[in-house]
């Protein structure tokens, strides 16, 4: 286990280098891993369905930003880009894990943190809702507690929440851990427990394209 250490829509849009709190990755690097603050050091990678036909192109991009995408007043000059259409099951996304040891993800400790912060925005006809997940040891097959062949017990129903009304131009949006949910078709888990959590992810179902931007990945500290 590792630990963290002290460390819906908001209606602050644009403005200043970032949301306040332990920041997960601004991306200014412009690398393909989360900012080694906190004890983290996890890489980001994209996730899909299996549709044959689904294509994510490229996978994601993480890079400088084109002046039409520069965020109005902030000081930020890359994010993270993601393209994909064709995944007709659940949709794709990105995600990033906590810690990674010796080419493994380890569960980290959250419990300094309320919620987390992020930049959105998406392309024009795009699609306009983000679920934000928390892959952790009840809900991940690392963790040894869920088990597909138990139809009670299954895995990957992680706890989430659904960010809806994501725009071309953008905004601050807030995911507190006190509102995450199961979808139900999983191992049950009585609540969120912050002690075990592998990831954060971002995904969205492909009814529509997908083009999402985000930016300033942020926990809010208690």
């Amino acid at each position: 286990m590792v630990n963290a250490g002290s460390a819906g829509l908001l209606t602050t849009a644009g403005g200043g280098s970032g949301p306040v709190g332990d920041q997960i990755d601004d991306f200014e690097d412009q690398d393909a891993f989360i900012l080694r603050l906190s004890m983290r050091n996890g890489p980001w990678y994209g996730v899909a369905d299996a549709t044959a036909t689904g294509t994510m192109g490229p996978t994601m991009t993480i890079g400088p930003l084109a002046t039409a995408d520069l965020r109005p007043g902030g000081t930020g000059t890359a994010a993270l880009h993601l393209a994909a259409t064709g995944f007709a099951d659940w949709g794709a996304g990105v995600g990033a894990d906590m810690v990674n040891q010796m080419g493994k993800k380890a569960p980290y400790d959250m419990s300094a943190y309320t919620a987390i912060r992020f930049y959105g925005k998406i392309g024009s006809g795009s699609t306009s809702t983000v679920k934000v997940l928390f892959p952790n040891v009840y809900s991940d097959a690392d963790g040894a507690k869920c088990v597909d062949t138990d139809s009670t017990k299954r895995c990957g129903d992680h706890l989430f929440k659904s960010v809806s009304g994501l725009k071309t131009a953008w905004d601050l949006y807030e995911v507190k851990f006190s509102d995450l949910a199961q979808q139900g078709f999983g191992l049950p888990q009585t609540g969120f427990d912050p002690t075990g959590v592998y990831s954060v992810q971002f995904t969205l179902a492909n009814k529509l394209p997908i083009d999402l931007w985000i930016d300033d990945v942020t926990f809010v500290p208690k």
